[in-house]
């Protein structure tokens, strides 16, 4: 009887819950639930057009009267010292010698051809002075002569290898001891042994961070100054400091007369320039590994585009493929 009575209570409370359940549904359908949606915008790109028009290669950078012209004193060949008379802040005149290797091996031939060419010379000037000797026998000893001549002065030309001497008037400002000191019995190699610092050479010069293989002898310049513009060209370039650190130094005259105006002037070397050609900015170019691309629109979708460049002008860059003009080129974004 007990247990009939608890099932009936428990199907009761079922039943009540279903009509509970059923009732809230029923609400639900009356009532309207909202869900937040994010609405996203199409993204706004900044864009140009790729033109066609004429560019210039070009670099920039500042000029000034203060920089020395510095020249190196250098080894060349392979050798152990035997003197070395470099210092830091030495003064020095044009043939002063810096270094000199041992050289016994080559001065002992030159000692052996010194004989040799006595000797012909010798037997060559007695058939002279002598007479009615033939002519093929005067001839054979005259080809001696020279020969021993030619010989004995190609060793004295090695034998000078042997020596560094000061290229300029100037003071020494750096010395090529890294690694290794440089003392009596050093072994040394083909190298430079220490830069010269010429005074007297004061040209209106450039310094750059980095070498630009494109700037050479005789490339023009363009001079700013706060008098004026002026044009020069390129008469000498060498490099300052030690690799790591080294600055490129770039000399520039102008033929005209001397650059007036404070001594800092803008300097624009003009390069190389280009008619017809598609440009882009420069800015719009992008580099991934070994490929170089860019963003196009193409009906409101941005397309990457591959392409190929030739020089540039520091704002604008030249694409020599990849591009005919007029596409919408992306500016801003990945």
């Amino acid at each position: 009887m007990r247990y009939s009575y608890k099932k009936a209570l428990a199907a009761a409370v079922g039943l009540s819950l279903m009509i509970s359940l059923t009732s809230c549904g029923k609400s639900g359908e009356s009532a309207e639930i909202e869900i937040p949606i994010l609405e996203t915008s199409s993204p706004v790109y900044n864009t140009v057009k790729a033109e066609v028009g004429d560019i210039s290669e070009k670099y920039y950078g500042e000029a000034s009267y203060g920089v020395s012209h510095e020249m190196a004193a250098s080894f060349t060949r392979s050798g152990q010292i035997k003197e070395i008379y470099v210092e830091r802040n030495k003064e020095v005149k044009k043939g002063d010698v810096l270094c000199v290797l041992r050289s016994e091996e080559i001065e002992e031939q030159i000692d052996e051809a010194k004989v040799w060419l006595n000797q012909a010379e010798s037997t060559y000037n007695k058939l002279l002075a002598k007479g009615g000797v033939s002519a093929t026998e005067l001839e054979y000893a005259r080809i001696d002569y020279e020969l021993q001549k030619l010989g004995y002065e190609k060793l004295q030309r090695e034998l000078s290898q042997y020596t560094v001497t000061a290229p300029c008037d100037g003071t020494i400002v750096m010395i090529n001891d890294r690694n290794r000191e440089l003392n009596v019995n050093t072994k040394v190699y083909p190298d430079w042994l220490c830069m010269i610092s010429d005074n007297s050479q004061n040209a209106l010069s450039c310094k750059m961070i980095q070498k630009v293989d494109s700037i050479g002898y005789g490339t023009r310049v363009i001079i700013t100054s706060t008098v004026g513009e002026y044009e020069g060209y390129v008469t000498g370039m060498y490099q300052q400091g030690e690799d790591a650190t080294a600055q490129y130094i770039y000399e520039i005259r102008c033929d005209s007369k001397d650059v007036e105006g404070a001594n800092k002037f803008k300097v624009c070397f003009d390069v190389y320039d280009k008619a017809d050609v598609v440009k882009i900015p420069a800015k719009a170019v992008k580099t991934i590994g070994e490929r170089t691309f860019v963003n196009i629109l193409v009906g409101g979708v941005k397309v990457e585009q591959d392409i190929e460049t030739g020089i540039a002008d520091g704002d604008m860059v030249e694409v020599t493929n990849g591009l005919v003009g007029g596409e919408e080129i992306i500016i801003n974004g990945e």
